[in-house]
């Protein structure tokens, strides 16, 4: 069966600050004139988009590959004044964020089994070596994940109320991008 969704309305109910009901008009531009029948191409853009943001060619210019090339074990370590996370910390908070979202997209609600901006008892080029490597792996699980998650259940609700699998995976994608900015940042100011 093919639906054609070029007449999808949604219509939003949040509160004001001032504790009054609002309707807010949206149209999920991403269903407007989407054909159900090309849900197995929506799943290849996504994982483009996640490859291009990994090591490829991004529209922002730079790709996770390119910023932490050059980067050791010190440099990975040194924080900017009056900035809390180093890029250690990012790219283990990432490897978290990216299990979790990996975790959902198999319909688990576990946490990962490690915490969040972990860093190891040691912070040496070994150890540095191995956070890298988990972060690689943790990109390949999710993309696994990814192509492996039934196209037709994006718009169904996540482990996580009110959150589309389309949201989640989205949100990573832009989660993602967030932090490489930060990254390049920090590369360029340590």
């Amino acid at each position: 069966m093919q639906f054609n969704l070029y007449f999808l309305i949604n219509f939003s109910l949040i509160l004001s600050s001032a504790g009054e009901k609002v309707h807010i008009y949206s149209a999920p531009l991403r269903l407007c004139g989407y054909n159900y029948k090309n849900m197995a191409n929506e799943i290849n853009r996504i994982l483009k988009l996640f490859a291009d943001l990994q090591h490829g060619d991004c529209w922002i210019g730079t790709n996770y590959k390119e910023v932490l090339h050059g980067v050791n074990a010190e440099k990975a370590m040194q924080k900017v004044s009056g900035y809390a996370n180093n890029t250690w910390m990012l790219v283990a908070h990432i490897t978290y964020w990216r299990t979790t979202v990996v975790n959902r997209l198999t319909g688990s609600t576990n946490p990962p089994p490690f915490a969040d901006f972990l860093l190891p008892g040691n912070c040496n080029e070994e150890t540095w070596r191995q956070t890298l490597h988990d972060f690689e792996a943790a990109y390949h699980l999710l993309r696994n994940a990814i192509h492996h998650f039934n196209a037709e259940n994006l718009d169904k609700e996540s482990p996580r109320k009110g959150q589309t699998f389309y949201e989640l995976i989205m949100g990573c994608l832009q989660h993602d991008a967030y932090h490489l900015g930060q990254m390049m940042l920090l590369k360029k100011a340590v």
